[in-house]
């Protein structure tokens, strides 16, 4: 490598000598150049072309001393040579100009702005200033319509180095394309009372569409301008279009639609429609008027158990939530986490002095982490560690005794055994030929069950409103149970902890009973807490793969009613939501899929402690109406099922 350098620089030093020239390399390149625009378009089809619509070509004409500037950058590491030159040309249209040539050739048509300039650090970035006027045939803003061409701003470079010739150039292609789509026809209006239904034929080269609307007396015709309207709008991308924003009832709306395509040209207002939104009741509205002691909105819980808002306790966990909890990310998600779930727990404890001296209780601790959190933080902060490593040492032993009694020393833990669950049902596929129990013996320690689970849901306690607004609608439920096994013996005794969502949406009505396009749906979020017995002897000890369960127990319902714009009022103003108590009582039965595949289950429960998987079908009787006490909306389901699967482990 030394030899050859050395050769090659005593070529070089030769060729000096000798007068003759060495290679050169050109300093610049057009990639060395940035092109920008202190005007913004519509799109930008590369970074060296910008496209004008018919709206921002009207808006052009109104610019600050009607001139737009076009900048071109070069990058700070480019070098140019010492006898760096530019021009800069302007074509218009169909002009055309050479483009490789700093001086103006004699059958050029195009416009030199510049001409032979020195080229140096202090005269970069260059920047061209051009009227509208000059950029296209427009000579005002209603000339903007149906222009279909092309300007053309060129930076002609010579930077040539040691006589090898580099003369280049950067173009800039300014496209202004306003020609309009066709308007939307057809367009299909139906009011209801918060909403309106909206519906128009395609147009073929829209991208999108503008729905425009105003109340009555406002200015909103066929064939307006879109960029003179003061009216309302929304941007949507299909042939239709729901109208929620600020519609009220009873009110005289008019509604026009255009065309975008995608350059952003907007075609004119087609034809408008005229509608008047109804009276509408949403379910709320109804259910209260047959329930008149159904009360939506309550306190929270702790102004619920000391009374006050001026209590001196209810005082304090204010502040620590304004000076703790609000001041970080974690806490303000705690908080907007509480006000949605505790206000329907925070009613019941303010109608019940019982519940509202439980609860004072219960929040003794809270208070005192709070009081600490305020004044003595570092006191706070050892209990915490203290805990810490408590639950660590205990986390540490469960361990140790698990790798006792496992073949193998995998950590179990929950996102596995989801993966697991998929894996199980597979098994559906192998045949049962080989299916054998597994022994006791072979087994790792069984006292943990998860499911996931659905069904449908229709509470049939609520009455007319229910038929009128959801008529034979059913609802759904989708719930997650997680069952903690504390007694094996003749089959398991466990208690389960529950977690679902459910729903039902259906219409609004007009005073006449008659649907109106407003949607209506009634939400819930049942938790529920229950003693949980299977009966899995026959899988144990005659290897036949099904199991008989029961359940029972406690349901809190978290509830609440959505209307068109958002959760709904009735005419009093009580909030449509809250929370109900009642229990409920399960009966099923499971099949065990090991049977299927006894290998693969051996597998799972020596690489992941998983004993055995289940599908199963289950009924389900809810009875959610506050224990027959009244004032609590009545979301039981006396008769329903639920199929899913399960993993034990």
């Amino acid at each position: 490598m030394s030899y050859r350098f050395y050769r090659w620089g005593a070529v070089a030093a030769l060729l000096t000598a000798l007068g003759l020239p060495a290679v050169a390399q050109a300093n610049t390149s057009e990639s060395n150049w940035k092109l920008t625009s202190s005007i913004t378009t519509s799109s930008y089809d590369s970074d060296k072309t910008l496209v004008f619509n018919v709206g921002r070509c009207k808006e052009l004409f109104g610019i600050s001393a009607g001139e737009a500037s076009f900048v071109f950058t070069l990058d700070d590491a480019s070098r140019l040579s010492s006898g760096a030159k530019f021009s800069l040309k302007f074509a218009n249209g169909s002009e055309t100009c050479a483009s490789k040539q700093l001086d103006r050739a004699s059958d050029d048509v195009c416009d030199n702005i510049a001409n032979n300039q020195s080229l140096t650090s202090s005269t970069n970035p260059i920047t061209v200033k051009l009227k509208v006027s000059e950029l296209s045939s427009a000579q005002s803003a209603d000339q903007c319509e149906n222009l279909a061409e092309t300007s053309y701003i060129y930076l002609i470079v010579s930077d040539s180095n040691s006589g090898i010739e580099n003369i280049y150039t950067v173009s800039y292609a300014l496209d202004f394309r306003t020609k309009r789509p066709n308007a939307p026809a057809s367009l299909d209006a139906k009011a209801g009372g918060s909403s309106i239904s909206l519906s128009w034929d395609e147009v073929s080269d829209a991208a999108s569409y503008n729905v425009y609307y105003v109340t009555e007396g406002g200015s909103l015709s066929t064939g307006d301008a879109p960029e003179n309207l003061s009216a309302k709008s929304i941007s949507v991308s299909k042939t239709s279009a729901t109208l929620k924003d600020n519609i009220k009832e009873e009110t005289d709306y008019i509604i026009g639609v255009t065309a975008v395509d995608k350059n952003g040209n907007e075609s004119l207002v087609g034809g408008v429609s005229s509608v008047t939104t109804v009276a509408s009741n949403d379910f709320w509205d109804t259910y209260r008027k047959e329930n008149e002691d159904v009360d939506g909105g309550f306190c929270f819980i702790a102004t619920a158990a000391w009374g006050s808002t001026q209590e001196p306790h209810v005082a304090m966990l204010r502040q620590f939530r304004d000076n703790i909890l609000l001041t970080n990310a974690p806490g303000r998600a705690f908080v907007d986490t509480y006000y949605k779930l505790s206000p329907p727990l925070a009613y019941f404890i303010g109608q019940h002095p019982l519940a509202r001296s439980v609860t004072r209780a219960l929040l003794w601790p809270v208070y005192g982490m709070a009081y600490l959190a305020l004044n003595a933080p570092a006191a706070l902060a050892g209990i915490f560690l203290l805990f810490c490593l408590g639950l660590a040492l205990l986390v540490r032993r469960v361990i140790k005794k698990h790798n006792n009694n496992q073949p193998a020393s995998a950590t179990k833990t929950t996102a596995a055994a989801l993966l697991i669950a998929a894996a199980a049902a597979a098994a559906l596929t192998a045949a049962p030929s080989d299916a054998y129990a597994l022994d006791a013996d072979d087994e790792s320690h069984v006292n943990m069950m998860f499911e996931f689970k659905a069904g449908p849901y229709t509470p049939d306690k609520l009455g007319n409103a229910y038929s009128k607004h959801f008529g034979d609608n059913s609802g759904y439920l989708i719930e997650a149970e997680y069952d903690y096994q504390f007694w094996r013996g003749v089959g398991s005794v466990g208690i389960g902890f529950h977690l679902a969502y459910g729903s039902v949406s259906g219409h609004a009505v007009d005073k006449t009973g008659e649907n109106t396009v407003d949607d209506t749906t009634l939400h819930w979020l049942p938790l529920r807490l229950s003693l949980v017995y299977r009966f899995d002897y026959l899988w144990q000890q005659f290897n036949v793969p099904l199991i008989l369960y029961a359940k029972a127990g406690f349901d809190y319902y978290i509830w609440f009613v959505k209307g068109a714009d958002g959760i709904s009022k009735d005419d009093e103003g009580n909030d449509a939501y809250g929370g109900t108590f009642g229990f409920h009582v399960n009966a099923g039965l499971a099949f065990v899929l090991d049977w299927l595949s006894p290998s693969m289950a051996k597998s799972f429960d020596v690489e992941w402690g998983v004993n055995n998987s289940y599908i199963f079908a289950e009924f389900l009787y809810a009875d959610i109406n506050n224990f027959y006490s009244g004032g609590a909306m009545d979301l039981t389901e006396q008769a329903t099922f639920q199929i899913g699967i399960a993993i034990e482990f």
